[in-house]
């Protein structure tokens, strides 16, 4: 039996067409990341229908929509959606065109109210109907604009839409085949978004070197050194002995961490800062291994030789590990057979 709903589309856009593994594992990420941050931002009860590619498909079953709650809803998933995009732009230690460009994303909502019917398939609920095909289809509309709120004429119907937030409101109508026109009313959401303000920069991490420095030179670009140095999941391929890496489901940033299994036991690092430009890197690591008490600061400078080849120099701050200096060197060279590892990995791939 068909039920009264309030469909609500918050529509995610902006990436451009990368074409490194990298890039497209890490606007991945971000989408993903994104997505669970607008499920979270559900505070009136919304149910989840599914995750849609960049969009997430809601309903609200109810015989009358508000438009007031619907749109403070929205507000409020916008908001949230630009001060994280703030925060990753604040933090990514990475510079592919993915984490450097996540700030172009745009957020559009579409909005409608009509009748849906709820099948079951599998252990799934499936909300289907034509008012959910109107729905999708108002995804593609004449607004000239990336981000809006788009709410259907019987969403609104006989209510005052509201304009707290400094909202304007415009009529508009879109007409699909098999459907007819679509009347609906929209407000472009660009002032909001400059009202968004930046998150605080956190204290920079003050780097205090050690005495313990290894070098070695790769005959890479810098770019490409850095990218592999900093990218977790390419560890695996020259960490040696490394059994598992289990990893924040996030992009590589800053207060990110991630555990190396070996030799049953975790080394767990965690991303303290870096800086980057085309002749100089840095990025700096605390390293911890809780079986041996070991507790470091890994720091990697990266220095451009020339265009194809990079100085890279690992410095540790031991800090108030107790290890032995027997210890120590036998922990040095098995960093240095890692570096090594960590040049031949980088020299042999086709970046």
């Amino acid at each position: 039996m068909a039920e009264k709903a309030t469909i609500l589309i918050p529509d995610i856009s902006g990436f451009t067409e990368f074409t490194s593994t990298t890039e497209i594992d890490h606007a991945a990420h971000i989408i993903n990341e994104l997505l669970e941050l607008i499920v979270e931002s559900n505070t009136i009860g919304l149910t989840l229908a599914e995750i849609e590619g960049d969009a997430v498909l809601f309903y609200l079953k109810e015989a009358s929509p508000e438009p007031e709650k619907l749109t403070a809803q929205c507000l409020e998933i916008f908001r949230n959606f630009h001060q994280r995009l703030k925060v990753i732009e604040r933090d990514t230690v990475c510079q592919c065109g993915a984490c450097q460009t996540a700030s172009n994303l745009t957020l559009k909502f579409i909005a409608h109210f009509g009748y849906i019917k709820e099948i079951k398939v599998a252990q799934f609920v499936k909300a289907t109907g034509v008012d959910m095909i109107v729905a999708h289809r108002l995804m593609k509309n004449p607004i000239d604009a990336h981000e809006y709120i788009l709410m259907t004429q019987s969403c609104c119907e006989g209510r005052t839409l509201p304009a707290s937030a400094g909202l304007q409101w415009h009529p508009g109508e879109a007409e699909y085949p098999s459907i007819g026109a679509v009347p609906y009313q929209y407000t472009v959401l660009s002032d909001v978004r400059k009202q968004i303000p930046v998150p605080p920069q956190p204290d920079k991490f003050v780097t205090v070197l050690g005495d313990d420095n290894l070098t070695v030179e790769i005959q890479k670009p810098l770019f490409d050194v850095y990218q592999s140095l900093i990218n977790v999941d390419e560890r695996k391929n020259w960490m040696l002995g490394v059994d598992k890496i289990n990893r924040d489901p996030v992009t590589e940033r800053v207060g990110m961490q991630h555990n190396c299994v070996f030799m049953g036991m975790t080394m767990i690092n965690t991303c303290l800062g870096c800086s980057f430009d085309t002749r100089h890197a840095e990025y700096i690591e605390q390293v911890a291994v809780p079986e041996i008490s070991l507790d470091t600061i890994d720091t990697y400078h990266l220095e451009a030789k020339d265009d194809q080849t990079t100085h890279l120099n690992f410095n540790i701050n031991w800090k108030e590990t107790p290890i032995s200096d027997e210890m120590k060197q036998g922990m040095l060279q098995g960093i240095m057979a890692n570096l090594e590892s960590l040049k031949k990995h980088v020299e042999s791939e086709e970046l």
